[in-house]
Parts: structure tokens; sequence; C-alpha cells
């Protein structure tokens, strides 16, 4: 339970007069909240529903009131409500368990005394895990791994050999962090595996979805950089590296020692050959092939990947296909009646 001041304070608002002590309990969507939760409307056309909504106080943007509502303005409402989120975001242990008595953990693992750790979980020799970080069961971390303070990590993921964690991530369930990358030497008909030599980085603040395989560089290090979001089931190659605040939806495939600069927005079921360079604060839209790398700032789609205009363009052009078809037809046709003319003529 948060006072309405408090709330005020994070988001950067103001409270009107009356409202500071008022109580908030959760945060929830305008249909489901009651008179103590807060909600939030990012688009004009949800008034009505906001309007009809028990909640006594709304998040709106700068200037916009609604009647009979303690309304917080700010820049961003959608941003406000992220933040408010976290607020009442349950932190408490997964398990109420006592770890000791069914974990492999080795001797010589350093497991700071905050660090709340679910049934089943192997943690092997040379770990080192810091404050306040939460495991579920079923983990699996080798050895030589560096966790930083207040980690999450989801039952059921894996993290391999010589990783570095960096502080407050998230891994999200049957996640495989530093799996082998995809090397092989051709000889004749057969492949000769190439083993990986390197490790994964992920640093501050990072985000890994359920699902996600982050596989280690052949020598140097795959890098995660920091405040990077990644959804469920991307794969990221080795020596891939992404710059920090970068985005990428499910489906994502990069391919080795591709990299990805900073804040570059990434759609689903995008895809990357390997050795390229996107530059930073580039768009990539949904199902793209990326095949070459861009200048910063590019916004590039489409398959194969070309810039955001030009497919729109095209993709415009390829709705008029059936129409042009049959004119096209509908031409020959009188081409070829005068032609018969011209031949009559003559």
């Amino acid at each position: 339970m948060y006072t309405l001041q408090k709330i005020a304070e994070l988001i950067e608002s103001a409270v009107p007069d009356g409202a500071a002590d008022f109580a908030i309990t959760g945060i929830k969507n305008p249909e489901a909240a009651t008179e103590s939760e807060i909600t939030f409307i990012s688009d004009t056309k949800y008034i009505p529903v906001v309007e009809k909504s028990k909640s006594s106080v709304v998040i709106v943007k700068n200037g916009f009131l609604i009647q009979n509502k303690i309304c917080l303005q700010v820049k961003d409402p959608y941003v406000a409500y992220a933040k408010i989120a976290q607020l009442f975001e349950d932190t408490t242990d997964f398990f109420e368990h006592d770890y000791t008595t069914t974990c492999f953990i080795d001797k010589s693992a350093q497991i700071h005394p905050s660090v709340t750790i679910g049934p089943g979980t192997v943690i092997a020799k040379g770990v080192k895990i810091a404050e306040n970080c939460r495991i579920g069961a079923n983990c699996v971390i080798e050895k030589n791994c560096l966790i930083g303070s207040d980690c999450r990590i989801d039952s059921g993921v894996i993290i391999r050999w010589n990783s570095v964690i960096g502080n407050r991530v998230i891994i999200q369930s049957g996640a495989v962090i530093g799996s082998d990358g995809f090397g092989n030497a051709r000889q004749g008909d057969t492949f000769i595996r190439i083993p990986g030599f390197g490790n994964v980085v992920i640093e501050d603040d990072a985000d890994i979805g359920a699902n996600c395989t982050i596989d280690r560089g052949n020598f140097d290090a795959t890098k995660i950089g920091r405040g990077v979001k990644i959804d469920n089931l991307v794969h990221i190659a080795h020596n891939v590296t992404i710059g920090e605040n970068s985005a990428m939806a499910a489906q994502v495939g990069i391919s080795g020692s591709t990299h990805i600069g900073k804040r570059v927005i990434i759609a689903g079921q995008a895809g990357f050959v390997g050795h390229i360079e996107i530059g930073d604060d580039t768009f990539i839209g949904a199902k793209a092939g990326v095949s070459k790398g861009t200048e910063p700032k590019a916004q590039i789609t489409g398959y194969p990947a070309r810039d955001l205009m030009t497919m729109r363009r095209i993709e415009a052009a390829q709705s008029n296909l059936p129409q042009l078809l049959k004119d096209i037809k509908q031409l020959k046709k009188e081409i070829e009646i005068l032609k018969q003319n011209v031949m009559k003529s003559n």
C-alpha cells in the first residue's frame, strides 16, 4: 500500500489538493480496478471505459482531466504505469523452502545469505551469487558463473559455465545461457564440431525471456548490453553483441558475430545473417530478412529487408497486381486486333 503522494513523486506528477494521503492498494485495468486501485489511460478512445471504472485515481496525459476522478497528469501515462506496476510487483520468495536439504550446492560456491533458492537447483563449484537474488526450482548454474545482486532467475533456467550475469537481471524459465554455438568445419561430406572457449556476459538491468538461447562465444564473449530487453523464444548466436537499451520481440534469430547497436528495436520473427553491423537507433520490422548492415537510425522491413518506405510502396504496388494483369491481358488483345487490322489494310 502506498500513499498517492508517494506515487506522484515516483512519476513526477502533482497531487490534487486534499488527496496526498489517499491509500493506493494496487494497479489494474479500468474494468477491474476497485476504488483504492489506480488505473491509467493512454488513448482517448478509452475515456468511456475509465469514466465507468470504480477506480478513484487515473493517470492521464498532461492537460487532460476526467470528471469525478483524481487525475495524476504526466508526460507519458504508459511510462508512469510501468513505474507504478513495479511498486506492486510480487518480489517475495518463490518458495517457502529450506533449499539446503533438496539442492546440490558445491562447498566452494559463494552465495550471499540473502539469496533464496528453490528446490532441486544445482550450483557448481566456483559460483558466486550476490545479495538479494531469487533463484527458482530446478535451475542449473554451472562452474565459475558470476551472478550480480537483485537478480531473478526463474525455475528451469540453465546458466552454463563461466557465464557472467550483472545486477538486476531477469532470466525467465527455460532460458539457456552459454550453450555451445553452431560452429562446424566441413571436411568432405562430414562436419567437425568447433567447441566454444568464450562465455556469455549479460550486463545490468537486462531481461531475458522464456526459452531464449544465448550461445557462448568462440573465443571472446557473446555480450548482451545494459538494459536490453529480449522477448521469449529468441536465439542469439555465438559472438553476437547487442548494444545497451535495445529490444527485440519473440522469435528473432541473430546469426554469429553480428553486432546490434544501441537502442535498436527489432520486431518479431526478424532474422539476421552473420557478420553484419546494425547501426544505433535502427528500427527493424517484423519478419524482416536482414542480409546486410545498416547505418544508424535506419528503418527497414521485408524479405529481403529494405528501406521501410520503399517496402510500403512495393507492398502497395503488389496489391494492384491482379488488376494490372487484367489490364495487360486486355492490352495484348487490343494490340493483336490492331496488328490484324494493319495486315488487312496492307
